[in-house]
């Protein structure tokens, strides 16, 4: 649990329905059924879906395909010269930020450093990014695989030297590629104003790899007359989010929605940025709207995989609401792993008025692909979608207005 914030109820939901999840984390606005259970007002189902009739109403997309690097050269906040590296944008507030699920590199060129005796790669650097959760590694490859060099920044540390006391690179694959790599999660930076930063997340300058007996220097990026330095993004990772017919992983049998691989059912697809948006539903005239549904989910605990949720009652706006991750290892008709909880979307603009209602589950992977490995399940499922709530004016079941009808 991330915040000692989330209601006791939503607490309470996790731990009696969720526990086989080896861990779990809610993110970003605690959970509210405001007037789920009013006594003043009749609860409507504005919207059922078991995913057994039309669902073109949803619709899928791949967040990484459109992903741009953020790290760029700016003036802001400057260590040496007029210029530095900087991961961060005035996006959010004036003095800089970060946001939400961001993946950034920042690559030093592939270097051969055949004949250095102790090659050590020095640099000076800052950053501001939530403790515990958003962090800066310095990479190396080792065997063809990047490896991190430093535990990772994280917290608030001032622009610092580090001068001779850099990473030695000697044991390190040669030709050497190294690099930056700055990681948010879904949620609490500066787009959501819930950790608010100074210049955050990550600034470098001063970037160098040289020999430290010999003295020759193979790369040097001071940002300002020397750039070497290259930003980066991963690649698009594509599309998972689609309709199944098998009897599992499906809530209400046979249908539902799975972000997993067809291929390989037992690994999450890696770099995953994909998200599921629901049909929006007419909110007009309501007092609040939660939105229930049937999720279950295998995301290893090892890695920072993944689903977060979202909500809007404007029918533009997406809101953070609560994140996830968790590993159940196995596919049994979802049973006793699979749980149906709501969410509050109206508390965003609360007291309104309200337009149009909907929900966004958006699941994010790392670049190793891992996962339950024989589950068969890899991956989120969604089932049996309900929109619930009050109404400023009483409106009478369906099958009722039907039925009295025939005595009329």
């Amino acid at each position: 649990m991330k915040r000692t914030t989330i209601l006791l109820t939503a607490l309470a939901l996790v731990i009696l329905a969720c526990g086989q999840v080896q861990a779990s984390k809610l993110v970003a606005s605690p959970v509210y059924d405001i007037g789920y259970e009013s006594e003043r007002w009749p609860n409507i189902e504005f919207s059922f879906d078991d995913m057994e009739g039309d669902v073109s109403g949803y619709s899928t997309a791949d967040f990484s395909a459109g992903a741009s690097p953020h790290f760029h050269i700016d003036t802001y906040m400057a260590y040496e010269g007029a210029h530095s590296w900087w991961c961060g944008n005035f996006d959010y507030d004036a003095d800089g930020g970060y946001g939400n699920s961001w993946d950034d590199r920042l690559v030093i060129p592939t270097l051969d450093l055949s004949g250095a005796t102790y090659p050590i790669l020095t640099y000076a650097f800052r950053h501001d990014s939530e403790t515990g959760y958003d962090y800066t590694y310095v990479q190396a490859e080792s065997l063809g695989v990047f490896v991190d060099l430093n535990r990772g920044y994280d917290g608030t540390q001032p622009w610092t030297d580090i001068g001779l006391y850099g990473f030695i690179l000697a044991t390190y694959d040669n030709p050497l590629n190294a690099r930056f790599r700055f990681l948010s999660d879904g949620a609490w930076s500066d787009q959501d104003a819930l950790y608010l930063s100074v210049g955050g997340g990550f600034m470098c300058d001063m970037v160098k790899v040289f020999d430290y007996f010999g003295g020759y220097v193979y790369f040097y990026d001071n940002a300002d007359d020397q750039v070497n330095l290259i930003p980066a993004v991963p690649g698009a990772a594509g599309d998972f989010w689609h309709l199944i017919d098998r009897c599992c992983p499906a809530y209400s049998d046979p249908h539902s929605w799975w972000c997993g691989d067809d291929a390989d059912t037992s690994f999450v697809p890696p770099m995953l940025q994909n998200a599921l948006y629901s049909p929006l539903v007419n909110l007009v005239g309501a007092l609040s709207c939660t939105v229930r549904f049937a999720i279950h989910f295998a995301i290893p605990t090892v890695d920072n995989d993944y689903i977060t949720f979202n909500g809007t009652s404007n029918g533009a706006d997406y809101y953070g609401i609560a994140a996830y991750w968790g590993d159940f290892g196995s596919c049994d008709g979802w049973g006793g792993t699979a749980y149906n909880i709501g969410y509050d979307i109206t508390q965003f603009d609360f007291p309104g008025p309200y337009t149009w209602g909907g929900f966004l589950w958006v699941m994010y992977t790392t670049d190793n692909g891992c996962g339950p490995a024989g589950g068969g399940d890899a991956g989120a499922m969604i089932d049996d979608v309900t929109f619930l709530g009050n109404h400023e004016s009483p409106v009478e079941n369906t099958s009722w207005t039907q039925i009295k009808a025939l005595y009329r």
